[in-house]
């Protein structure tokens, strides 16, 4: 079968041999594969979790094999599920901190950018779903950056804020955008893309829509989403007093940013993380997909066939588009 590998900072396609399933394994017939901001960091940069080798962790797809074991899932089934699932025994999942797992690794969903896509046993039991019939398979793999976004609202915990400043043009400003509207927040954007602000602007009716001309005020929680080291240097500006940033867009190994100590002190001002997802934001990125899809169709920005995919990725690295669906 062709499948997607990374190799230094470029794609290529290979043949390669047909998974088969192991005990509590199944292997999924990708119907469709989302291209992700985080791949185009792999690619470009490199990333911790994801090095060279099989590409691609967004996928929906139909059950082709089932190993032994398995009992949820048959031949035919029509699936989409996240990249990964906890141990349930390190000491990080203990605690309840499944998104920091020390196992996560060892349970990665990677090459889903090929025909077919052996899914491990962990991620079977707990993070792979029925897909829901009403989510089509072109927009179903957009469940795992949901969840992501999903888990980065559990972190800030809105009680009693009322402005949000999202930071970033990207699917996952999209994504918190459409969940702050959900929880009734007021919710303003910022970003230096102007035709990604357009599109959002049409499509999830944000309270404010600002580029880097206008005068930006101060927000109750800031998210930054872009993953850049003058941004998250930036964000503390836009905060108000009491106020929380959330730092999601992460950056690469060794990066060091520096903000003013007295606001952050005296302000009381929260700087808080958020990476990866968990079992529960999972669950509840499904629901959220299942009934507001069509809000979020708009952030696949076109289609292309597996052997193409150098072309998507080209797109997003110039700025043009959300997300591309690959086609296997």
């Amino acid at each position: 079968m062709k499948a997607a590998y990374i190799e230094g900072n470029r794609i290529v396609l290979r043949e390669v041999p047909e998974p088969t399933p192991g005990p509590g394994e199944v292997v999924v017939e990708v119907r469709y594969a989302l291209t992700d901001g985080t791949d185009l960091k792999a690619l470009l940069r490199g990333h911790h979790l994801i090095g060279e080798g099989p590409f691609g962790h967004e996928y929906a797809g139909v059950i082709w094999a089932v190993g032994e074991g398995v009992e949820d899932f048959r031949e035919g089934d029509e699936v989409v599920g996240a990249n990964t699932a906890p141990c349930f025994g390190c000491r990080m999942c203990r605690i309840g901190r499944y998104n920091l797992c020390e196992n996560l690794s060892r349970n990665m969903v990677l090459g889903a950018y090929a025909q077919h896509l052996k899914i491990p046993a962990a991620v079977v039991r707990t993070n792979l779903y029925h897909k829901p019939p009403e989510i089509p398979f072109k927009y179903a793999p957009m469940l795992e950056p949901l969840a992501c976004a999903v888990h980065g609202l559990e972190v800030l915990d809105l009680n009693g804020y009322e402005r949000v400043l999202v930071v970033g043009t990207g699917s996952i400003a999209s994504f918190f955008i459409l969940l702050f509207k959900m929880t009734g927040h007021r919710v303003a954007v910022l970003g230096r893309n102007p035709e990604k602000l357009k599109v959002i602007a049409e499509n999830l009716n944000p309270d404010e829509v600002l580029d880097y001309s206008a005068s930006i005020g101060r927000y109750d929680v800031v998210v930054e989403s872009t993953g850049r080291r003058e941004v998250w240097e930036s964000v503390l500006n836009y905060t108000d007093r009491g106020g929380k940033i959330l730092l999601f867009g992460g950056l690469p190994e060794g990066t060091h940013v520096a903000f003013d100590a007295h606001r952050l002190h005296y302000e009381e001002i929260h700087l808080l993380t958020s990476f990866h997802h968990t079992p529960l934001s999972v669950r509840r990125a499904l629901h959220i997909l299942r009934e507001h899809w069509e809000k979020l169709a708009f952030l696949v920005s076109g289609e292309f066939p597996l052997e193409r995919i150098g072309e998507a990725f080209e797109l997003m690295r110039r700025g043009k588009g959300f997300k591309y669906a690959i086609k296997p």
